[in-house]
């Protein structure tokens, strides 16, 4: 339990992690990216105030207008381009950062399936393991009632250790369900020999006692 309960905390950690770490993640590495397109704006902004309140004189030659023009043109195409290379910039980070936060939320994905996946195997070997210490403990007790002519309670014994069976397939693998099913059938022979023929039960008692030690050896 000890073990799981670590288990569960990892994955709990990594969830955690992944839900708020990235957030924060992308907020830093796109912050210093919308402070710089938002000074070129504001160069944008000035220059267009300072041409209002600096207009060309009323007897400016044609040249000389032209000139202006021409000089505010550049400065504002300038502001532009540089705003087109910011946004282009900007894009192609936001891009990166996406597939940067895609991999790393399948990277945990792929750690927590994986996580999970070895959590449930050792859980369901840690129940088939109790399961079976149980039906041995069972059995041994048949052997003793027996021993000792206790038939009502041999029964009993053996009932339960059909029930186990049962429960214990619910956590078995493939090999496992299949050695308990042949367990099963040596039960059944038990059950069935325990009234009529006394020896016999008990000779059969010893071989399920037997296959049990070959399933816990192949589990």
């Amino acid at each position: 339990m000890k073990t799981l309960l670590i288990l569960v905390v990892v994955i709990a950690a990594i969830a955690a992690g992944g839900y708020f770490g990235l957030p924060v993640m992308i907020d830093s590495r796109t912050a210093a990216m919308k402070t710089e397109v938002g000074e070129l704006k504001q160069r944008l902004q000035k220059m267009e105030d300072d041409a209002k309140a600096a207009p060309l004189p009323a007897d400016a030659d044609a040249a000389r207008i032209i000139g202006a023009v021409n000089a505010l043109a550049a400065k504002t195409a300038a502001v532009e381009n540089a705003l087109a290379k910011d946004r282009a910039e900007t894009d192609t980070a936001a891009r990166e950062q996406k597939t940067a936060v895609e991999d790393a939320l399948k990277k945990q994905a792929d750690a927590l399936d994986r996580l999970g996946r070895e959590t449930e195997a050792k859980l369901q070997k840690s129940m088939f393991s109790s399961f079976m210490a149980a039906v041995r403990g069972h059995v041994l007790k048949v052997k003793v009632e027996l021993a000792a002519k206790n038939i009502g309670t041999a029964k009993s014994e053996l009932e339960l250790i059909s029930e186990t069976f049962e429960k214990a397939k619910a956590s078995a693998g493939a090999e496992q369900r299949r050695i308990i099913v042949e367990l099963q059938g040596t039960l059944k022979k038990i059950q069935d020999d325990v009234d009529g023929d006394l020896p016999a039960a008990m000779n059969r008692v010893d071989i399920l006692w037997h296959d049990m030690s070959r399933l816990l050896r192949n589990s």
